[in-house]
């Protein structure tokens, strides 16, 4: 963009100074936002977790951790999922369980 009225060597810039060429595009501002945020964006959308930790469970069952823990190894009555070194167990299948005991 081909600047005009530009003063070099000069620490003191005034308005003509910094006027920009006619030929040269300018963007307008708009009083109105690009996009309007919808209910879903404002608010936070939190989802019930799916799983729950052998801790959890163990609390649950007002049982220790190693209880726990040795439940999800030897149960066949609700689905205990394993990732990596992690136990989770699926909080349907448990609540299920849990409900008819």
């Amino acid at each position: 963009m081909p600047m005009t009225n530009v003063r070099k060597n000069s620490t003191k810039l005034t308005r003509e100074d910094l006027k920009i060429a006619p030929e040269s595009p300018t963007m307008e501002l708009s009083e109105t936002p690009a996009v309007e945020p919808s209910d879903q964006t404002r608010k936070t959308v939190r989802h019930a977790p799916l799983v729950y930790r052998v801790e959890e469970i163990a609390q649950l069952l007002a049982i220790s951790n190693r209880a726990a823990y040795n439940l999800c190894n030897t149960t066949k009555d609700f689905k205990v999922i394993r990732l990596g070194t992690s136990i989770r167990v699926s909080k349907q299948s448990f609540d299920d369980w849990f409900a008819a005991v």
